[in-house]
This record gives structure tokens, C-alpha cells and sequence, in this order.
């Protein structure tokens, strides 16, 4: 037997049985992007203009285009090109990793440092060193390994490494460099100048950033993972905070995609109306609705995919029996495939006994009216009844037959005389926690732009119920894809500055959306699951995949997945972006803080002539302090209570802002003045190691204080104890227990040239180190005075704006 093929030419059919089908491939009447071939034995034709768009498998010598493969050419070009699935490319050897790390200038200088007390013959400090060295290697060998479980854990993961620029490093090595000169030439102590020298370099290396800029993002996108939302690109993570349009498709993501027929209307003059909930508990349709229904499911496929056809198909089981269900011996010949030019699908199928093929199509109403000929009268009396349903927020369907003649099939289906028959409105009920989820995006200044391929006023109806913003004064809010075809691109660029609703909208027409928002500034976020979504979902700052429907080409060009295609899941991500971003900037700030009185202790004493204060031992201990609480505690902090309630982030501000910047230096200078004044106070009046102690203490008291103060920028310290935070907690405390070890325990505190402090000495540096960041808390008192008006009027002006 010979078939056409999908673009017009012949081709020989394997086989004249009817496999299955996607049904999205044709079902729905506007989403619907042609994503799998027809079956074998049909003859498939398009509008013109439309190519049937069909997956394309790899190129391999022998094998036609329009062919498909043998089972030998399968097996060849499995062999020549691999299986058809992506390398995994996101586990790393541990030794890779310990590599990695034996690179690190920090790694290296203390490996330095152990190495020259053990040539100087001072074998308990350089062991000692060497131990830090190997619990250091732990640490980081852990984390790494925490992030990395973090980042297999999601399927598919497409991780970009970073390098960092080390310009620190060499700035950090020349001073050292200059230290080590000066300290020589004026104490002629050679091995304390190289290892002040070390301590300077270690003191001046936030390695920190490095680390924190690793491990948040891949953290947060196992934790997102634990909200439905699975990320294929790491980097949108922190662009989610910045998101200031979100284009979200309705039927699934907005909606439940629980479709139901709800309503029929049906009759020679449209007459006969009926609401499908009525029939509860009865199993006959009325007679004049038959024909409708019965049609309906001859246009939609055997084993549908499509909710609105799974929908029919329910029904149908539901009211018909016998042959007006199975119609035994009816076989389908024709299809005329579903076209942005035209949204209907015909079908047409050869009957037992009788000559005439029947022909059913269902599709947009206006599709199946200018299929049907209808005069001006008829079709303004079906205009009005598909207006009706959609107000209702109803997805109307119209459905006609008719029948064919003769072995040549026309072009197109509109060669064809069909019957109009009636309509089908479905009901698909707006998911309960969309319009919580759209009410939060607007207190976030994020505006939501509702993409359907349904009818206008279906559009507005169910964008109402959703909770978006339609003015009813303002019509450009809502953008038709008829209106957007006959835009040029700066027409659409400024058309699109008010829109909130699109209707009728072709998957293709979406990569226009994003352009047009993109060139008026806008980060915009855009969901898809067709293959025809994917250029949109990749041109977007963050494209976001259905993992339930979604085809596997719109999954591989998004940078999110969304697991149960929620909406409230994707609000829920740009939540998570925004904290993972604060909890960034929190760590960089702190790190950036506490490495200023650390760098300034290394180096102050040894320029004024007094004995050195930190030796690489120290730095390292230190060191035990900083990495966890910037890897682990602030990665674990909430996020900020009002985090939903501010405009988003601007995409091309730096990570640590001016004024964020010269706050954390502030606050280190403020730490590195009470620890020097501390030093100068106790050292005429105590030994020098009791001295060096006492300073010690100060410095690991002010950096704790300093992670208690720097959790907010705003609320004060008694507010930010009662905020959770269970790792913290605990790293304050094995902090305060390991500086009471240094001080106390014989053996560190001799490695550490320490002499055990008085209970009362202790007391007094713990004292001092809250102390210095006394000043920023009283600042943070201050600003939260001066900006509560104006915060109180803000919030009350928000809170009467209408919705």
C-alpha cells in the first residue's frame, strides 16, 4: 500500500496497522506542537506553510532521512555513535578532588609552614601544623564531597566549574614578601620572619569565596530539589532572585490539568444545552447530544495522552455502549493535522458496508466555523454561545462531520463539507494555592503574564480566578496571538509593557514573547513542555520545564524542572534564589570582616615592635572557625521574612554591594581595634605568652560575635538569637570549646606559645570581643529607627493597593 508522506511526497508503508500516538502531537487545539511522526499507513497533510514537525535521529551513511531504521542500521549506529542519552559528567574521583585541593595557595602555605618548623628542627610545632593540615584536608575533602552527593543527587545536572582570578594571592605574597625583609633585617630572626611572613599570606587569603560561591548554589539546588524543582543549570539559581517577569503556561501549571466536559450544547439550531454535572448518577446522554460526542472521540486518539481528549474519552465510556463507542471495523485513512493556520484536526475513517469515508474534526470554534462555511447569522450565533461558555472559564471545543468520496484527498481540510455540530466546554479548575502563589510574585514585584492557547474571554475568566491583575479599563492587558502575529518587533516591545493575559498563542509565538520582555530590560522566567517551547525555554534567563509532560527536548533546553508541573513550585524556587543569594552575600561580608583584624594582627605587631601575636598555628586554628560557619552555618540560615515583600534583585549588581562591602570593613576595623588595644593594654602588665592569650581570645570572641551580628544587616542581635539555626549553633560552640582547649589543655597551649588565663582574664577578652561589634548593632538600632515611618507607610500603601 501506498501512503503520503508528511510533507507530500509517497512512501511505502511497512505496515497498514495504527500504532499509538502522542496525542499531543494533535489533541489539543493551540498547544498542541506536532512532537512525534503520524502512524504508518496514513495519509498525514498539513496547511501549507506548516512542515509536520517529527524527531530527526542521527545521521549514519545508509540510512535515508525519511526512512527510519532497520534493525541492523539501529545496531550500527549504536555502535558507531553510542547510546542515545547524555555522558554522565558529574562524578568526580576522590583524588581528583585532593588534586584539586593541593593546589590551594592556603593548602600550600601551611604545608610551608609545618615544613620549615620541622627543617628549623622544631619537630611538636611542625607536626602540630601538619595535623591542621590533614584535618583542613578533611574538611574541604567533606565538603566537597557533600556538595558533589548534593549535585549527583539530581538527575541530569549540568554543573559549570568556576576559576577563580587569584589577584589576592599575589597581592598577598609580595606583602608577605616585604614582611619577612623587614621583620629580618631589624629582629635578625630569620624563621620567625618567614613564618610571620606565611601568617601574613594565610591571614590575607579569604579562601573562603571560593568555597561559599561552590557550594550555595549546588546546596540549593538540592534543597529545591526536596521542593519539586529540579535544576539542570546551577547559575539560574541565583538569577531566580533577580526574576521580574514570569510567563507561566495555564493549563497544568495554573490549572490542575483535570480536565472534565463540563457543558454540551448541541442541536440542528444549537437549542439543546446541558450541564454534564446534572447527569450524576445517570448513565444516558439525551439523543440530540449523541452525534456531538460520539464525533468527538472519532477526532480524538484510540489511547489519548491529551487531558481534554482523556476528558472525552471519559465521558464517552461513561454514556455510550456498543457500537456508538468501539465502532467495530472502522479503520482511520486520513488525518489533516492541527496548524497554527488552522486549529482543528480532521480525521477521517472508512466505514463497514458503506462507500462514504466519515470525516470528524473538533478544534477552536472558529477553526471548525470557517471549516463549516457557516453564514454570517450562524456563525454570530455560535460566536455568542462560545463567548458565553468561555466567560464561564470553560475551554470550548466545536465539533462537525461530514464525508468523502473518491480515493484522491483534497490538500487541505478545507475542500471538505462538513455539519457543524455543537460544542464542548471543559472545566479545568485553577490549582487552590495559584492565587496565594500570584499574590506573592506581585508583593515581590514580579509581574505574571498567563500564556494559554485558549479562547479570550476563556483567558480572562481563568487569569481572573487565578488572582491576576486585569484592569477592566485596560484592554491591552490581555494579547491575542492573532494581535502579536501582525506586531513587529518594537511594536511588541512596547505592546508588551502592560500585558498580563496571552490567548490563543502558538508555541512558536513564545521565543517572541521572551524577545520582546528581554529588550524592554526584564528578566523574565518562561515555562514550556513542547518541543516547539524549547527555543523560548532556552532563549529566557530561566526556563522552566514540566517534568510530568513535558517532552524530553523541552526538558534538555530548560534550566529548571519542575517535578508536578506546580506552579506555587516555581514561587517557591524564586523564594529559595532570593535566600541563597542573602546567605551569599552574608557569608562574603563576614568572611570579608573577620580576615581584616586577622591580617591587621599579623602584621601591627611586628610594624610597631611588638612580639608577634599570630603565627601560621594560629591562622590555621582560626581557619578550623571561619570555613564551616561560612560553608555550613550561613548556607543553613532562613531566609529573611521579608525576602517576598522587596523588588528583585538587580541582575548586574556585584554579589557584595559598595555599602555592603565598606560595612564589613568597617565592622573588621572596629574588631581590629579592640583586639590591638587589648594586646597594648595586657602586655607591660602580663607575661608575653598570657598576653598573646588574652588577645587570642578576644579575636575568636569578636568572630563569633561577628557571625551573630552579621545573620542581618537590620534587625538587631536579640532578634537574630531567637532565629533558628541549628548549624550555627553548633559551630559556636565547638569554637568556644576549642579556644577553651587552646587556652587550657597543657600540650595546644603550648603549641600555641600560650599560658593559661584566669577565669576572670577569660571573661574580660570574651567581654572585649562582643564589644566590638557592639557599635554596628547600635547602628543597625539607629537605621531601623530612622526607616520605620517610612517602612510603616510603605507597607500601608502596599496593603491598599487593589488587587
Amino acid at each position: 500500500m501506498k501512503v503520503r508522506a508528511w510533507g507530500g511526497q509517497e512512501r511505502r508503508a511497512a505496515t497498514g496497522a495504527v500504532p499509538r500516538q502522542s496525542a499531543r502531537a494533535h489533541a489539543d487545539p493551540l498547544s498542541a506542537s506536532a512532537q512525534t511522526g503520524p502512524p504508518d499507513g496514513l495519509i498525514v497533510r498539513n496547511e501549507p506553510g506548516y512542515p509536520y514537525r517529527t524527531r530527526r535521529h542521527a545521521m549514519v551513511p545508509g540510512i535515508q532521512s525519511d526512512s527510519g531504521l532497520s534493525s541492523e542500521q539501529a545496531a550500527q549506529a549504536l555502535a558507531a555513535q553510542g547510546p542515545n542519552t547524555l555522558p554522565d559528567t558529574t562524578h568526580r574521583a576522590w583524588w581528583s578532588t585532593l588534586a584539586e585541593i593541593l593546589r590551594e595557595p592556603m593548602f600550600l602555605l601551611v604545608l610551608a609552614a609545618g615544613l620549615l618548623y620541622l627543617g628549623f628542627g622544631d619537630r611538636r610545632d611542625g607536626l602540630t601544623l601538619l595535623v591542621f593540615v590533614l584535618v583542613t584536608l578533611g574538611m574541604t575533602l567533606y565538603q566537597q564531597g557533600r556538595t558533589t552527593r548534593a549535585i549527583e543527587a539530581l538527575h541530569a545536572l549540568t554543573v559549570p566549574q568556576a576559576r577563580v582570578v587569584r589577584t589576592l594571592a599575589w597581592m598577598a605574597l609580595g606583602l608577605s614578601a616585604v614582611m619577612v625583609l623587614l621583620h629580618g633585617l631589624l629582629r635578625g630572626d630569620w624563621l620567625q620572619a618567614l613564618l610571620a611572613g606565611v601568617a601574613l599570606a594565610m591571614a590575607m587569603l579569604p579562601e573562603e569565596y571560593a568555597v561559599v560561591r561552590t557550594v550555595f548554589p549546588a546546596l540549593g539546588a538540592h534543597r529545591l530539589s526536596k521542593e519539586g524543582v529540579l535544576t539542570r543549570s546551577i547559575p539560574a539559581i541565583e538569577t531566580l532572585g533577580s526574576i521580574t517577569v514570569l510567563c507561566s503556561d495555564k493549563t497544568g501549571t495554573l490549572t490542575e490539568n483535570r480536565m472534565t466536559v463540563a457543558h454540551l450544547v448541541a442541536g440542528p439550531q444549537l437549542q439543546e444545552r446541558i450541564d454534564l454535572p446534572a447527569l450524576v448518577g445517570q448513565m444516558r446522554l439525551p439523543a440530540p447530544f449523541l452525534p456531538l460526542l460520539e464525533s468527538a472521540l472519532l477526532a480524538s486518539v484510540a489511547e489519548p495522552f491529551d487531558p481534554m481528549e482523556q476528558a472525552i474519552h471519559r465521558l464517552g465510556r461513561c454514556v455510550l455502549s456498543g457500537p456508538d463507542l468501539a465502532h467495530p471495523g472502522w479503520r482511520l485513512v486520513q488525518v489533516y493535522a492541527l496548524s497554527p493556520a488552522l486549529r482543528a484536526l480532521s480525521q477521517a475513517w472508512t466505514v463497514p458496508g458503506q462507500e462514504k469515508q466519515r470525516v470528524v474534526t473538533k478544534g477552536a470554534p472558529e477553526a471548525v466555523i470557517d471549516l463549516c462555511h457557516l453564514d454570517a447569522q450562524r456563525r454570530r450565533q455560535v460566536e455568542a454561545l462560545v463567548d458565553e461558555m468561555a466567560a464561564r472559564g470553560l475551554r470550548v471545543l466545536a465539533v462537525a462531520r461530514g464525508s468523502f468520496s473518491g480515493r484522491r484527498w483534497p490538500a487541505c481540510a478545507h475542500d471538505l463539507d462538513f455539519d457543524f455540530l455543537g460544542l464542548l466546554g471543559l472545566s479545568d479548575p485553577v490549582r487552590a494555592e495559584v492565587p496565594g502563589a500570584v499574590a506573592e510574585c506581585r508583593a515581590a514585584g514580579i509581574r505574571v503574564i498567563m500564556i494559554t492557547g485558549d479562547h479570550p474571554v476563556t483567558a480572562r475568566a481563568v487569569a481572573q480566578a487565578a488572582g491576576l491583575e486585569l484592569p477592566a479599563g485596560c484592554p491591552d492587558a490581555l494579547l491575542s496571538g492573532h494581535e502579536l502575529a501582525a506586531l513587529d518587533d518594537e511594536a511588541l516591545r512596547q505592546r508588551m509593557a502592560t500585558v498580563r493575559v496571552c490567548s490563543r498563542i502558538a508555541p512558536e509565538q513564545k521565543l517572541r514573547i521572551v524577545q520582546a520582555l528581554q529588550a524592554r530590560g526584564e528578566i523574565v522566567a518562561m515555562t514550556g513542555d513542547g518541543v516547539n517551547d524549547a527555543p523560548a525555554l532556552r532563549a529566557a534567563h530561566v526556563g522552566v520545564a514540566m517534568g510530568r509532560r513535558g517532552t524530553d527536548v523541552a526538558r534538555q533546553a530548560a534550566a529548571l524542572v519542575l517535578v508536578d508541573d506546580d506552579f506555587a513550585a516555581i514561587v517557591r524556587a524564586i523564594r529559595a534564589g532570593r535566600r541563597i543569594f542573602d546567605n551569599l552575600g552574608r557569608a562574603m561580608a563576614y568572611t570579608l570582616a573577620v580576615h581584616v583584624p586577622i591580617a591587621g594582627m599579623a602584621l601591627l605587631p611586628v610594624l610597631v615592635g611588638w612580639p608577634v601575636l599570630l603565627q601560621p598555628m594560629h591562622i590555621a586554628l582560626l581557619e578550623l572557625v571561619i570555613n564551616p560557619a561560612c560553608s555550613v552555618a550561613f548556607e543553613n540560615e532562613p531566609a529573611d521574612p521579608s525576602v517576598m515583600r522587596r523588588p528583585p534583585r538587580d541582575v548586574s549588581a556585584p554579589l557584595l554591594a559598595r555599602g555592603m562591602l565598606w560595612q564589613a570593613a568597617w565592622q573588621g576595623l572596629g574588631v581590629l581595634a579592640v583586639v590591638m588595644a587589648g594586646f597594648a593594654w595586657i602586655l607591660p602588665l602580663r607575661p608575653e605568652s598570657e598576653a598573646r592569650a588574652f588577645a587570642f581570645a578576644i579575636l575568636v570572641s569578636a568572630n563569633l560575635a561577628l557571625i551573630l551580628s552579621s545573620r542581618s544587616a537590620v534587625d538587631p542581635l536579640p532578634v537574630t538569637l531567637r532565629i533558628p539555626n541549628r548549624n550555627l549553633w553548633i559551630i559556636v560552640i565547638l569554637a568556644f570549646v576549642l579556644l577553651l582547649c587552646a587556652l587550657q589543655q597543657p600540650l595546644m597551649a603550648h603549641v600555641m606559645r600560650f599560658s593559661p588565663l584566669s577565669v576572670q582574664d577569660l571573661a574580660l577578652a570574651c567581654s572585649l570581643g562582643l564589644l566590638s561589634v557592639l557599635w554596628f548593632e547600635l547602628v543597625k538600632a539607629a537605621r531601623a529607627c530612622l526607616h520605620a515611618p517610612a517602612k510603616a507607610l510603605r507597607e500601608g500603601t502596599q496593603s491598599g493597593k487593589a488587587c
